[in-house]
């Protein structure tokens, strides 16, 4: 062998190792790569763009128009066996190879009236068809009864009640015998009573959110019409057609009207579609996303809400698609999907489910939430989880809607992705071809009502539950709420955030715990900072000398109670966590921030109210302690009896309720509490809290007080009616 070419050789080999030595060294001591903070959230990239990729809006807008193409009257054999809607999700559903999906049935005590016919006519001047019932759903007005009539038109305006009350008293009048109404409202109550005891025989009136920006939609309406002698129905009709007819009217011209209603009654019935993807640990708590397919039988809205169940569809579809071809595992709890008729279908299922509670750790009701956000002039919104039931959702969803914001619009911060070089991009568009290209923009706000997820937030039931809505909504409970008002851009974005936060919950694993308590330290810091610590500093500030000690007490509570909730938010953690002893020391390591936190406020309230005292010269206040009835009724515990939980929802409507009043109606009499903090004693009742608890809580929630001798009464009253025990 040539030796200077051996070493040579010998020389590069040993180089060469070097180098890959070295090499192998940094990328041991290179850290992985960071995620932009302003893009996390508990899942990975990957996961995302998995949901991302499969989730299609264009497929949730098909369905839509296939569901609510347009506000039809509904075919008779719909009362009889299945309603349209229910029928054709479940079918949907199935065909997605879905099998564990159920369509319940469930009889009701009760019947409802629909219009099958109505024909609104101008005899005179010159015939003329102004609406019909199969091309005008929202045209009768509900309680309107069957009538066939003509008459003359005239134009009644506002009616007071000090009117009201004198048209009552003068009886039958010849300028309105025989009359049919233009009147800018449907008539209510007195004025009903007025305008029949005048002899009218019908209003003709509109309905429009906003009159100039849509002048030819009707929002569904009604008035008092049932069981009058004279006036027996009212037409509602949109803005320009109303208009048009004032202005005949004020210009002199004899109208002449026929109008011809026909009102069925049917026996009323629960239909809910019933689905979800099974885990692995079925009986631990999973997720219930809820959307109504009924909200009355006349009206049906595409965006109200049918647009919410054909984008919960899609989730379950895309994600049962993932798990059977093995891009995502199967999650470890349950998901559920329910489609109900509003409010009353949830409460039903709910009894006749009842242990379906204890496998539940969020509601996630989406209620109008696929229109188009410039189209609608609308922004998308989360109604939090209320303050009585905290839960790591608020946070989980806030972070993908940031996401969501993040890469769909321009930021203007310095922390957020950019697109393509040379203009405005989004960094990661998710749109549809046949979508907007409209920027993403939300907002978050505190617990609201009006939808299903107040079914699952009541005290008797007792799971978190959010709603995601758009709003406003312009064409809102109108007969032109219609697909052409849906984007299926904002479609695929809203199921995506869905579909993310609910795996998230599902699939709790400890990598994604992690995340997630971030989420929820972050995302409750702020929210103190944004809400009680600006008013428990209020009340020190706004304090007279004489009330700085009850100010400081009140501040002190205030704060107590806010840091209580996102202690409540991060405990609420382990209903989906692994129970690993990583886990469950991740969850004690964010609740001890939040404990070690309240410590510090409530020397800040201290500091500042010694402060305030020497500028208003009053006496120095003292720490707050608690005081002989706080420390007695500590000891109280009042929780909700077992044969009311899931079965009963609100008081005042229970037979038990009504029966005790009956024998005892001076039971309430002289009792300080109002309406407000009743409901809020009976949402702070868990079995956990204690009396003494629970009197702070209203003072949090209401900003009053009550004295422990009134409550003690109310909680009495409670047990008496067999709602609560000790």
């Amino acid at each position: 062998m040539n030796e200077p070419r051996c070493l040579h050789k010998i020389l590069s080999i040993f180089i060469l190792v070097s180098i890959i030595s070295v090499n192998q060294g940094l990328a041991q001591s290179r850290p992985a790569r960071r995620v932009n903070p302003a893009l996390k959230t508990p899942l990975s990239q990957d996961i995302l763009n998995l949901l991302a990729n499969e989730i299609s809006g264009q497929i949730i807008f098909n369905n839509e128009v296939m569901l609510a193409g347009a506000p039809w009257i509904r075919e008779e054999q719909e009362f009889t066996e299945t309603f349209y809607e229910s029928q054709k999700i479940y079918d949907l559903v199935r065909s997605y190879g879905i099998a564990t999906t159920r369509l319940d049935r469930f009889p009701r005590d009760r019947t409802f009236e629909y219009p099958v016919k109505g024909e609104f006519w101008i005899l005179k001047p010159e015939m003329k068809l102004v609406a019909r019932l199969e091309a005008d759903t929202a045209l009768i007005a509900s309680s309107s009864g069957n009538v066939d009539l003509t008459g003359s038109l005239i134009y009644v305006p506002p009616i007071s009640l000090k009117n009201a009350k004198q048209w009552i008293k003068a009886g039958i009048q010849e300028e309105y015998k025989g009359k049919i109404a233009l009147m800018w409202s449907h008539p209510n109550r007195e004025v009903a009573k007025a305008l029949d005891a005048a002899g009218i025989q019908g209003v003709i009136s509109f309905s429009s959110r906003e009159r100039y920006f849509d002048p030819d939609q009707v929002v569904y309406a009604r008035g008092s019409y049932r069981d009058r002698e004279n006036l027996k129905f009212g037409f509602t009709i949109s803005w320009r057609q109303w208009s048009e007819l004032l202005e005949d009217v004020e210009n002199g011209q004899k109208i002449t009207l026929l109008c011809k209603t026909k009102i069925k009654k049917y026996q009323d019935k629960f239909e809910t579609v019933f689905s979800w993807i099974p885990g692995t640990e079925p009986d631990a708590k999973g997720v219930i996303f809820t959307a109504h397919l009924f909200e009355g039988y006349t009206k049906r809205g595409a965006n109200d809400n049918m647009g919410g169940c054909v984008v919960q569809v899609e989730i379950l579809r895309a994600l049962t698609k993932l798990i059977t071809q093995g891009a995502l595992p199967r999650p470890r709890r349950n998901i559920y999907f329910l489609w109900p008729n509003e409010i009353s279908g949830t409460y039903e299922q709910i009894k006749q489910n009842p242990d379906l509670v204890d496998k539940l750790s969020i509601n996630i009701n989406m209620d109008m939430v696929v229109e188009g956000a410039r189209k609608n002039n609308a922004i998308f919104t989360l109604s939090e989880c209320p303050n009585h039931l905290p839960n790591y959702y608020d946070a989980l969803v806030d972070s993908i809607m940031n996401y969501v914001w993040r890469t769909n619009d321009i930021v203007y911060l310095p922390d957020s992705p950019r697109g393509r070089q040379g203009g405005q991009y989004f960094p990661r568009p998710m749109w549809e071809k046949n979508g907007s290209r409209d920027a993403f923009r939300y907002s978050v706000h505190r617990a609201t009502g009006g939808s299903d997820h107040i079914c699952f937030n009541n005290p008797l039931v007792g799971i978190p539950g959010v709603e995601l809505n758009m709003w406003p909504d312009q064409w809102y409970h109108a007969d032109t709420d219609t697909p052409d008002k849906s984007d299926p851009t904002q479609m695929k974005r809203i199921a995506f955030i869905g579909a993310a936060s609910a795996w998230a919950a599902a699939n709790c694993t400890d990598d994604v715990l992690t995340g997630l308590l971030e989420s929820v330290s972050a995302f409750g810091f702020e929210r103190i900072g944004k809400r009680e610590l600006p008013q428990a500093l209020q009340y020190l500030q706004q304090a007279k000398a004489a009330d700085l000690q009850q100010a400081l007490n009140q501040a002190t509570n205030l704060c107590e109670f806010a840091v209580e909730r996102e202690i409540g938010a991060v405990q609420s953690t382990r209903d989906i966590y692994s129970a690993s002893q990583v886990a469950a020391q991740q969850v004690n390591n964010y609740q001890k921030q939040f404990q070690f936190y309240l410590t510090g406020l409530k020397e800040q309230m201290y500091a500042y109210a010694k402060l305030r005292a020497s500028q208003i010269k009053a006496k120095s206040p003292k720490k707050p302690q608690p005081g002989k009835l706080e420390k007695q009724y500590a000891q109280i515990i009042p929780a909700f009896s077992s044969d009311v939980k899931a079965q009963e929802f609100y008081l005042e409507s229970s037979e038990r309720y009504r029966s005790y009043m009956k024998e005892n109606p001076d039971a309430l009499k002289g009792l300080k509490i109002d309406a407000r903090q009743r409901r809020t004693v009976q949402n702070y009742i868990n079995g956990k809290r204690s009396v003494t608890k629970i009197r702070s809580s209203v003072l949090a929630e209401t900003g009053k007080n009550v004295d422990f001798e009134y409550l003690m009464r109310y909680l009495e009253f409670l047990k008496a009616v067999g709602w609560i025990n000790y």
